[in-house]
């Protein structure tokens, strides 16, 4: 009964050890909080172990620099003419601002500020940059477009990009020089309202439309988006639909839906890890996505509503801005395996455990596997006329009951013998003969064949005493057939003396 026990219990244990979730990979590091303002905008620079932040508390606008090993200001804060809702890092370590109708750009070796480095006809709500192309796409909601900068000139790159409705997200493949804007917004069709959500291919090169996805018709759907230049795919964040749409970049089509509740707004992907981060406006946390597995595995909190997200793919960190600050988030290396033991194999019992009868304890009779070479004795043994049979006594030394007569074997010998007879009657007969004969032991038996071998068999001897016994029952049994006839003859010569026909 304690091994099915035992088993249920390792059943149990096992269960439990694998519902147990797994350790959270990620680390609120700290947060960092502009000098004043609350924080608009945030860039990283890998290279540089530096942080961007924009902030502006509505009359003063700040660009601090910090140490993202420290956290702590690196230098004063740099003024700005006008708010910096959006970054971008350019080549050479060239920040790039978004301030309303312009963009000026910041030199972070020399520390010093260039306003209206590209001016814009409209107003900025969405930057990003190719820095290994030297391109700059700049996202214009007045105009409802995409256009293309080449950095090093200042100029655009052919005709801005013209969308329907203003651009709500845009990124950038640095690997294929490649960038992606979407939209959203309704029309009228048939007398109802329709929504529409496209994903815009641009191409680095050209600054030319070379694609549209469709990605559904939710009312405040596609909002944020990000690249796997590796896998070649695209992530679109659909706000009021608590989705994120999965789009095969070279195919042009939508190939699955993530499920991210929350309202996700801004996206990030870190190629290094396979890992997609989502910030979740009315959850006021990031939700960290495996695209392999299509499930959220882990949640970062945050400030409230957070609207932009940075990564530092080297050091795999994240920077949310939420709150009015910047959350630091560093993802830690995943734990050590832990070797699982090789489970033990468990013979189950087949059927219900029988509950133990008291008995008698008997002492099994050991087996001697050693082969032993059978003498043949010729034992010589002197009879009466009439033998008296005797039972066996048993062996003084022997503690073990002698067991049934149906479960020892009955040992057969041969052997041969001498007798010699004296009659008592009125003649005197000396005879003296050989015989060869057979025994068989039956143990138990009262007989006076085969009572001595029973008693050697029946006290657990070894081979050679039984054996020996069973030569003495052949003897015995020729001795007995010679007396026999020794019997006969003294009868016939009696009869002769006294002269009786």
């Amino acid at each position: 009964m304690r091994t099915p026990l035992l088993t249920a219990v390792a059943v149990l244990a096992l269960t439990s050890t694998a519902a147990t979730p797994p350790p959270p990979l990620h680390e609120n590091l700290r947060t960092l909080t502009p000098p004043s303002g609350s924080a608009l905008d945030a860039e990283v620079d890998p290279a540089g172990d530096r942080l961007y932040v924009s902030s502006s508390d509505g009359t003063t606008h700040r660009l601090t620099v910090y140490s993202t090993a420290t956290g702590d200001p690196v230098g004063e804060p740099v003024a700005l003419p006008a708010p910096a809702t959006v970054l971008a890092l350019g080549a050479s370590g060239t920040v790039y601002l978004g301030l309303s109708t312009r963009i000026a750009a910041y030199d972070t070796a020399s520390g010093t500020l260039t306003d209206h480095r590209i001016a814009i006809d409209g107003s900025v709500t969405h930057l990003a940059a190719d820095p290994g192309q030297g391109r700059l796409y700049v996202g214009n909601q007045a105009a409802k477009s995409v256009t293309v900068y080449d950095t090093a000139t200042g100029a655009p790159v052919g005709e801005p990009v013209v969308l329907p409705f203003h651009p709500a997200g845009l990124a950038v493949d640095t690997t294929h020089h490649t960038g992606y804007a979407t939209y959203v917004g309704g029309a009228v069709e048939n007398g109802s309202v329709v929504y529409r959500n496209v994903l815009n291919t641009v191409d680095g090169t050209t600054g030319r439309l070379t694609g549209t996805v469709s990605l559904g018709s939710t009312a405040l759907g596609s909002m944020g988006v990000t690249v796997d230049p590796v896998g070649r795919t695209g992530y679109v964040a659909n706000l009021a639909a608590g989705t994120i749409s999965v789009v095969d970049l070279r195919e042009q089509k939508v190939t699955g839906t993530l499920a991210v509740d929350g309202n996700p707004k801004a996206l990030a992907y870190d190629p290094g890890t396979s890992t997609l981060y989502a910030a979740r406006t009315g959850a006021s946390s990031v939700a960290v996505v495996d695209p392999a597995k299509g499930e959220v595995t882990e949640t970062i909190t945050t400030g409230e509503r957070p609207a932009a997200l940075a990564l530092d793919p080297e050091e795999h960190t994240l920077y949310t801005v939420a709150g009015g600050a910047v959350t630091q988030t560093a993802r830690k290396a995943p734990p050590e395996p832990t070797p699982e033991p090789t489970p033990t194999t468990t013979q189950e019992p087949t059927g219900p455990t029988p509950e133990p009868t008291p008995t008698e304890p008997t002492t099994p009779a050991p087996t001697d596997t050693t082969p032993t070479p059978t003498p043949t004795p010729t034992p010589t043994a002197t009879a009466t006329t009439e033998p008296t049979p005797t039972d066996t006594a048993p062996d003084p030394d022997s503690t073990t009951t002698p067991p049934p007569p149906t479960e020892a074997p009955a040992p057969t010998g041969t052997g041969t013998g001498t007798i010699t007879t004296e009659d008592t009657g009125p003649n005197t007969h000396t005879n003296t003969g050989t015989g060869t004969g057979t025994g068989t032991n039956t143990t138990g038996s009262t007989g006076s064949t085969g009572s001595t071998g029973g008693g050697l068999a029946a006290t657990g001897s070894r081979i050679l005493p039984v054996t020996l016994a069973a030569a003495s029952l052949a003897a015995l049994g020729g001795a007995a057939l010679v007396l026999s006839r020794s019997r006969r003859r003294g009868a016939a010569a009696a009869e002769e003396d006294d002269g009786t026909p």
